[in-house]
């Protein structure tokens, strides 16, 4: 007993000498100190960091490792204090040697982000999607920053080559959850921003929810450069409002905006704000003046040239010209949607689509050299189960019986699951035959909105008229509103059933409108089954629900919850 006994001490031993040896093989270099002082404050004052790693001498750094921590740290000096790059050759320094020894996990991350980032620089966003996706496989998990800055530069990349899905809110809104875990105010203030600006082209309550978060936020760090891009963003979405006094803010915040101290695009674009706004106040002269402001407009982005050609057209029809109105309205259309078939966005998803491919081949190239190591400790680890398994040799029997019981509840579990799959499928293929009805009794309203709308874009009076003929004739029956509340409780998760007991005061209009909205349907669509004008009758419907089931978010986040509670994961 006492040689057995033995055995296994030399065992552990031995395991313990051999994770000391795998130990002292990854163990770090001691940097030069100049280039950790200037890592420690390249969050907070990342110019006096720039300053000091430019006055070190590269050459003079006689260790590799220094060499490549130096190059690391100055490309991220560089992009923190937006000097442009004109070459990847600094950050490739650090890359390849961070490559080569990636037990430096947290430095090869960053070496990730900022090849990511360099690329963007150079024009190439689909190559810097690539590394940004890299870092997120090496990152460690409780690597919190480094976690967060990577989803916030892909957000920033999905949202600056207007992708034309939501990808880049999640991504963002992952981020912030990242930055939360660290804290760190900056980014956090960060996120939110892009967040709510994300918004804009799908929900304008979600974009004011987190807008006046980020606003407040700014207010209380006294950052005056984020409160002045967040009022940006406000101002971009307002001046688009049929309220005359949402026109109001956003032309006040332009003029504010003009007086400061931008660069050449942002001062553009709030030109281009300023000049849209008074245009609708019908003020055409002094709109007229903000837009010559507006150099070079072959060289504008695409953004900016559908904002100038809708001015021309708000200037033509101030005029009464109607030609001239539909010609720079369709000239804006036309560059709209230029943009959302935008070569680099399916090239982006290109890159997701191949990274799985390429992250096996990385993850292949980080183990290769540590093969010798992983097989020693593999042998180590087969001769201490041996040893173990000879001491606990009279266990064996109760083991059996364990193992045998819990093949017997497995056996029950699959039983189970097979039932509960079986159900889900049926379920499934009712909720399909029943969203297939509700679309056909509502195709009829579709049809009416495309052949009375476009016609008459430019007279909303007319339009109304027309529209509300039809309507009464084709207006839904109480089989609809009976099949569309189901199908909206079975697809997301009960809420209907919910809100009616959480909420008794909810009226049937009430009720009627969350179903379509739950549905997913197009917001013409809702106005033509509720009977409505105008898209600021469903704007307001959506508040009035909200602060009846007083919500602390917005009516899509609540809807979002349920949709994802009755997700099967």
């Amino acid at each position: 007993m006492k040689d057995k006994y033995r055995i296994i001490v030399l065992a552990v031993s031995l395991a313990v000498f051999c994770g000391l040896l795998f130990g002292c093989r990854n163990g770090m270099h001691r940097y030069d100190e100049r280039l950790t002082v200037a890592d420690s404050v390249m969050h907070q004052r990342p110019d006096s960091a720039l300053r000091s790693l430019e006055a070190i001498d590269a050459k003079t750094l006689t260790h590799q490792a220094d060499r490549a921590y130096h190059a690391l740290l100055l490309s991220q000096a560089r992009y923190r204090c937006y000097v442009i790059a004109t070459s990847d050759s600094l950050i490739n320094i650090a890359l390849d040697y961070y490559q080569r020894h990636s037990d430096e996990t947290e430095k090869l991350t960053r070496a990730y982000i900022y090849k990511g980032a360099v690329m963007e620089e150079l024009g190439e966003p689909e190559s810097a999607m690539t590394y940004y996706k890299r870092a997120l496989t090496v990152a460690a998990p409780d690597d919190h920053f480094n976690q967060g800055y990577a989803r916030l530069r892909i957000g920033n990349s999905y949202r600056e080559n207007m992708v034309a899905d939501s990808s880049d809110i999640a991504m963002l809104k992952e981020s912030l959850r990242y930055f939360k875990m660290v804290p760190d105010s900056f980014y956090i203030l960060t996120c939110m921003s892009a967040i709510g600006s994300s918004y804009v082209k799908f929900n304008s309550d979600s974009m004011m929810h987190y807008l006046e978060q980020a606003r407040e936020w700014a207010r209380q760090l006294h950052d005056d450069n984020q409160y002045q891009s967040i009022q940006r963003y406000i101002a971009d979405m307002k001046m688009f409002s049929n309220k005359s006094a949402d026109i109001e803010i956003a032309k006040d915040i332009a003029l504010q905006q003009i007086n400061k101290k931008l660069n050449r695009s942002e001062r553009d674009h709030m030109s281009l704000i300023a000049a849209y706004t008074l245009a609708v106040q019908n003020q055409s002269d002094s709109a007229f003046q903000y837009l010559k402001q507006v150099q070079d407009m072959n060289e504008q982005s695409v953004g900016h040239r559908v904002l100038y050609n809708r001015c021309l057209a708000q200037l033509a029809l101030n005029k009464g010209d109607i030609a001239q109105y539909q010609h720079y309205f369709e000239r804006a259309d036309y560059l709209s949607d230029s943009v959302s078939t935008n070569e680099v966005q399916r090239q982006l998803r290109e890159v997701e689509a191949k990274y799985d491919n390429e992250a096996l081949k990385y993850q292949a190239l980080k183990y290769k050299s540590f093969w010798l190591t992983s097989l020693l400790l593999a042998a180590l680890i087969v001769s201490v189960l041996a040893i173990l398994l000879m001491v606990i040799r009279k266990k064996a029997a109760t083991r059996k019986r364990q193992l045998q019981e819990g093949n017997d509840a497995i056996e029950r579990i699959m039983g189970d699951t097979a039932r509960l799959t079986s159900q889900l499928r049926e379920n499934q293929m009712m909720s399909e035959d029943l969203k297939q009805v509700i679309r056909n009794q509502i195709d009829v309203f579709t049809r009416l909105v495309e052949q009375h709308y476009l016609k008459f874009a430019h007279a909303p009076k007319k339009f109304s008229e027309l529209f509300h003929q039809s309507y009464s004739i084709n207006r839904p029956d109480s089989t609809f509103w009976t099949g569309l509340r189901a199908y909206a409780d079975s697809t997301c998760g009960g809420i209907i059933t919910h809100m009616v007991t959480e909420c008794p005061e909810l009226s049937e209009s009430d009720v009627n409108f969350l179903s379509l909205y739950c549905c997913d349907l197009p917001t013409t669509i809702i106005m033509a089954c509720m009977g409505y004008n105008d898209v600021h009758s469903v704007y307001n419907k959506k508040r009035r629900i909200a602060e009846a089931l007083q919500l602390d978010g917005s009516l899509d986040d609540y809807i979002q919850y349920f949709r994802t509670e009755a997700t099967p994961s």
